[in-house]
Parts: structure tokens; sequence; C-alpha cells
């Protein structure tokens, strides 16, 4: 690769990149306005709302408590004395405890009172004594409906998208008063067009069971944040366990992202201004839940924290928090503008992605891909049996796939098939495992291949004949056309490598089937099945790549890859096969000339240009040193099970940094078997991201493909 050449652009790319990052409706970074601008205004204030959105904040909290008459009202409290002067308009209405509940009090009444700064009742004192003066100008306890109005009016007026962040206030207590909170909220934002996960609000609730029903019983779509609270041994709510990997798992069940105090993420900060973090944001990051902590305040920093420059900048960029709460979003905002990529406008982002696809090339990014794409779960029965014979065998087999499609929608852009040659068709129709289950006179497991897929003609498509043999796409024809009609309603995607293992080992045992050999005439009639249903101009194909180069190795060493530009929507398939398969393959095709496939050869071939290295801790510097060279490189991060049972990353650390091009998984998504919630992801969080052998970590990847949905 000529490194120089690219090298003169690099500066040119960092300006555009630093300063130019994603332009997607999912900000990378977001300000929550704690209260609204309550740093400068009295808190939950129209006029604190107004000021919020004018300094640029990405979503505007609401706290919701209801009225005698079931009206929702912004109030922080359940209660009305530490922010109005309820006590003076009514003052025989408190309860024994002396304190005036909103709830006792009708939607009319609550508009009588006048809200101010916030008060200590008790110390007769004011809370932020810098802020605000109290008892000065006029304002009032606005309800949900009024406050929704304004942000929308604002929004219209402005051009600009600022959401809502709405608290369901104890709702226990709700409930004990005969009203459903919940529910209530929800219908308001209904009534206002918010119902969709998409829509610009998030909802948040302290009490975990609550916002599980929201999710299940009331059945909202919104997105939901499970609020986190300090230790409390009065409380029923066990936060402490929330914050643990299988505590967060839980979460991620039925909500979005968390809502955490700071102590949750930063455990102590030590004499030089470094923090020492918790490992939440990790974990939770893992799980694909947001993290949202509360609440930054330039009055109330914490500990050793030097100033609130300081505190942005340990949440932002040490701990990658997603977004933070605060009573002064304008400095927030200021931070996030010099210092984190956050989007601009759209012809700046169009600019940023034209220049992109006309100068990187393909092998120059990143992405995650999935090992045996096709694999359903061995049924029940046949796992028992298998456990008895051989309980490895049976661990490393378990795991399971959902179909190509959805793993494309993920943003996978790297699928593996494993192919056996079944030219008269009905070779594996009735694999022996299911005969096996009957004779045991164990339960019958799911049917299989009832349309009788297996008895065309075809290469089909399995793991493992006669023991692992469920796919999500029986025969290569049906993989082909579902991953062709994805890319053609995609037509953006960056290329995507599905690899073919050609299966025909032997297993010496009566009973089961013997695969065919894929010799000379197999191989032509795999080319054949691939050009059956994509066009040639829809394929990444070695001679494309090769051009005006003798061979192949040539070609890719002289950085000839195609542009992004040149390979989105494109798919390319490469043979990974042992050297006599190679050879097969490529014979009387010098350098693969005509051939659809790459394949796994080794440097120093004609032929070389993509290799498959799957241990990414034993050969880290041989995979950077080819991806340097300009081979394309597929590594694995986890084999056989292990990684997921133990939750080890290292494997998957080791890959991401070797800057292999296509990193394997069979966990795309969080495991659910063996507790560990081990997941594997990039950083980025999106489809593809910057190479890291080329690029710097922090630059904006979702210019390269935006994130799933």
């Amino acid at each position: 690769m000529d490194k120089t050449r690219f090298c003169n652009l690099y500066p040119i790319l960092l300006l555009l990149l630093i300063h130019t990052p994603v332009f997607s409706g999912q900000l990378s970074k977001i300000v929550i306005a704690h209260r609204g601008a309550s740093g400068y205004l009295p808190e939950h204030t129209l006029a604190a709302k107004a000021l919020a959105h004018g300094m640029g904040a990405h979503y505007i909290e609401q706290d919701v408590v209801l009225s005698k008459d079931g009206q929702p009202i912004v109030l922080h409290d359940t209660h009305l004395q530490a922010v109005t002067n309820v006590a003076e308009i009514f003052p025989e209405r408190a309860r024994m405890d002396n304190k005036y509940y909103a709830i006792d009090f009708d939607l009319a009444e609550i508009k009588q009172l006048k809200v101010t700064e916030r008060s200590d009742v008790e110390k007769d004192s004011i809370v932020y004594p810098k802020r605000f003066p109290p008892h000065q100008s006029t304002f009032q306890i606005p309800t949900l409906g009024e406050e929704i109005e304004l942000i929308q009016g604002l929004n219209h007026s402005t051009g600009k998208p600022v959401g809502l962040y709405v608290e369901v206030k104890e709702p226990a207590w709700h409930q004990q008063h005969g009203k459903d909170i919940s529910r209530v909220v929800l219908k308001t934002l209904s009534d206002y067009g918010y119902t969709k996960s998409e829509d610009l609000v998030y909802v948040q609730c302290f009490d975990p069971a609550e916002t599980r029903r929201m999710r299940e019983v009331l059945k909202t779509d919104l997105k939901l944040v499970q609020l986190i609270g300090s230790k409390n041994p009065n409380s029923a709510i066990d936060y402490e366990q929330m914050i643990l990997p299988s505590g967060l798992k839980l979460i991620a069940g039925y909500a979005d992202g968390i809502g955490p105090s700071i102590q949750h993420i930063v455990k102590d900060i030590q004499q030089d201004g470094q923090p020492i973090l918790s490992s939440l944001v990790q974990d939770a990051h893992k799980l694909n839940l947001k993290v949202h902590p509360y609440t930054l305040r330039t009055d109330r920093l914490p500990p050793q924290v030097i100033n609130f420059d300081h505190l942005l900048r340990i949440l932002f960029l040490d701990a990658n928090v997603d977004g933070i709460f605060t009573d002064f979003p304008d400095l927030a905002v200021d931070f996030l503008r010099n210092h984190v990529a956050q989007p601009k406008d759209r012809a700046t982002y169009d600019y940023a992605t034209t220049w992109l696809d006309q100068h990187l090339r393909m092998n120059q990014i990143q992405t995650i891909g999935s090992h045996n794409s096709f694999k359903e779960a061995i049924a029940p029965s046949l796992m028992q049996i298998l456990r008895q014979l051989d309980p490895n065998t049976a661990d490393s087999l378990d795991y399971e796939h959902i179909s190509l499609t959805k793993q494309l929608d993920l943003g996978l852009r790297q699928l593996e098939l494993d192919l056996f040659y079944d030219p008269e068709g009905g070779r594996y129709a009735n694999p022996y495992g299911i005969m096996a289950a009957k004779e045991m006179n164990l339960p019958l497991d799911p049917p299989y291949d009832p349309k009788g897929k297996m008895k065309n003609p075809g290469f089909k498509v399995l793991h493992v004949q006669d023991i692992d043999f469920r796919s999500n796409c029986m025969t290569f024809k049906e993989a082909l056309e579902e991953v062709h009609q994805w890319s053609k309603t995609h037509p953006r995607h960056t290329p995507i490598l599905i690899t073919i293992n050609t299966k025909e080992d032997v297993i010496d045992q009566p009973n089961f089937v013997q695969p065919l050999p894929f010799d000379r005439q197999a191989f032509d009639h795999l080319d054949q099945e691939i050009l059956s249903v994509f066009g040639i101009s829809e394929l990444i194909v070695p001679d494309y790549v090769r051009g005006n180069y003798k061979t192949l190795e040539t070609a890719i060493t002289a950085d000839q890859w195609p542009t992004l530009k040149a390979s989105r929507g494109k798919i390319f398939f490469a043979l990974d096969a042992n050297q006599e398969k190679i050879d097969i393959y490529k014979d009387s095709h010098p350098s693969l000339q005509g051939r659809i496939l790459f394949v796994d050869a080794k440097e120093g071939q004609p032929e070389a240009a993509f290799r498959i290295i799957n241990d990414p801790l034993e050969n880290r510097q041989y995979i950077q040193d080819l991806v340097l060279k300009g081979y394309l490189v597929r590594t694995r991060a986890d084999a056989d099970t292990k990684e997921a049972r133990t939750g080890d990353t290292t494997r998957l650390e080791a890959a991401l940094v070797s800057g292999a091009h296509f990193i394997s998984t069979d966990y795309y998504l969080p495991e659910n078997k063996f507790g560990t919630g081990y997941r594997v992801q990039l950083p980025t969080q999106t489809p593809v991201r910057f190479n890291p052998n080329f690029f710097l970590d922090n630059l904006s990847s979702s210019l390269l493909e935006q994130p799933p949905k």
C-alpha cells in the first residue's frame, strides 16, 4: 500500500472528521437540561425550559406528579413547599408531617402558587444561594401539556429538534392514592404525538417494577431509562444489585438506558486529577444500554473535581457516557462543541461522506461479522444425546443465530456459510440425529425441513451432517437470495463479505452421510450458483480488483482495493479452505482470473489478497503487518463458546487492536445462557469503523455507515 499518498490526505481527513461528525437523529453525546436551565432560573418553570432550549440542550427534563384532579404537573417533589409559596396561600392545608402535597390540591389551586428558587424549609435557607434570587419575578408550575407545547413550539420556530426527558415520580405512592401516574404520562405523551421508539423522548423512573410495567403491561414503545439511586437500607429497591452485570442484564430486557449517579461511575479521583472509574459504563454498553448520569452542577462539584470542565471531561471522554444531566446546559453544550464530535448541518455531512467515499478504500475500515451465520440451535433431544456422548463437543456447539437479514440489520457486514455439495438433491434430507432421538424414545424435536427444501438439487447450508444440521437458510440459493434482497433494500451499505467453508469431512460413524468432495465441477457450480442470483456488477470479484496488474497480490499491495464509493452496495465472497481445495479452485484460473471467490492464499502467491487468521492473540502483530501491506484479514473474537462462558474479552480486544477487517463472533447479541452477558461489537457501535491501523480512534465512524436503529 502506498501509505505516503494516504498520509498526504490525512490532515484534511482529520480536520473533516473531527469537526464534521455524524448527522443523524441520534446524537453521539447529549446534554439533558436538568429541570431546565435550573442553574439560572427557578427549576421546572417554563422560563427555565425556554432558556435551556436556547442554550442548545438536546433534551429537557420534566419531573411529573399528579394533582388532586389527576392533572400531570411538572414538579420535582410530591410536595410543594420547597419551591412555592403554598404555605402563604393555603396555610391550613399541610398534612401531619407539615408538608403540602400536590395530590391534595387541584390544578386550579396549584395555578395560584408562585414558584421560586428551591429552599430548605427545615433550615429556612436557600439551597443554591448564588442562583436566581428568591421570590423575584413571577413563575408558575406548568402542566406537562403546557411544557410540551412550549418545547414543540420552540422546535418549530427555531428548527432545532429538542427532545423531552420525562420522569414518572413516585408511582407506588401515587398508586396508594388511587392514581396511575404512568398511564397518565404515557397518554399525555401520546396525545402530543410521542408514541414510537424513534421519537425525541425518553421516559425514566427510579422504580424498576414500574419501568418494566410501562414496557410490558402498558406496552409503550418509547425509550425507557432505568434510574439508579443510591444505596438506601430503608428502600425495598436494591440499587446496588442493579449496577452489577447481572442487574444490568435484567434492565436490558425492558429498558434502553440507565440513569446512574455520578458516584456510580467515578469511584475516586487521584491527586493528578485522573479518575478511577467503575466498569458500569462499559458493562452497560455491552448490553447496548445508554448511560445518562445525574447531576452536574458548577456550584456543587464532587470532591477532588477541579472544575466543571474537569468533570465533563471525566464523564464524556474518560468514562464515555452517552449523555449527562446538568443544571448548566450551556456549559456542557460548549464542551461538546469544543471537545466531542457532534452533528452539524446536512450540507457539511454530505460533503464529508462524499469526500470519504472518494478517498477511503474498503480495506481501511473494520467491521463485525458472524461465525456459522446460518446456525440454528441443536434441538433439545438430540442435544441431550450429544451431551451424554461428548459433553465438550456439546458445549462447543451450544449457540445459535438469528436470520441473515436480522444480522445485517444489526450492522454485521461479514457472514459465514458452510456448504455441502448436493448436485442431485436429497443427500442431507434425513439426518440420522432425528432418527437417533426417536430410537431412544426421547421427546419429539421440532419438525425438520417441512417444505422439503433439502430434497432439491444444489448446495446445502449446515454445520455438521447428521448432528448440527438445522439452519436458518437451508440452501445456498436461499441464503444468496436473502442477502441479495437485503442489499437491494440498503444500497449504501459498506461491502459485505461472505466466507464459504466447503465441507467434506467424513465422520466415521454408522448411518452418517458421507459428503461429496469439492472437485473442479463442484467449484464451477459454486460460481454459477452465485451468478444465478447476483449480477457481476453487484459483486467485487478478483478480476475487478486486479485490473491491469499482473497478479492479484501486486494489485492489492499497490492499494487497488475499491473505494467506498465503488464498493457500496456490493458483496464479495472468499473461500475458507485448505491449500488442496484452493489449488483445485484456482486450477486453470491463474491469479483467480474468471473466478468469483477470493481465496485464503498465503503471501507470495499470485492469488494472495485475503487471509483468515483465526487467533488474534497469538497473531496480533502478524495481522497488523498484513493489514498495512494491503491484505484483507478475517479473524475471530471467540470460539467454541469459551469466551462467552467466562466473559473473557481479551481475544476480542486483540482482534480490535490488530486492525483485522472482519472480526467474526457467535455473540453479536449479548449471550443469554451462561450469565456473563458476553457481547462483541465495535467500540463505536456502528456497522463499520475507521481501521485503527490507519486512523485515530475518535473519528466519527457514523460517516461511513449509520448505526442500526
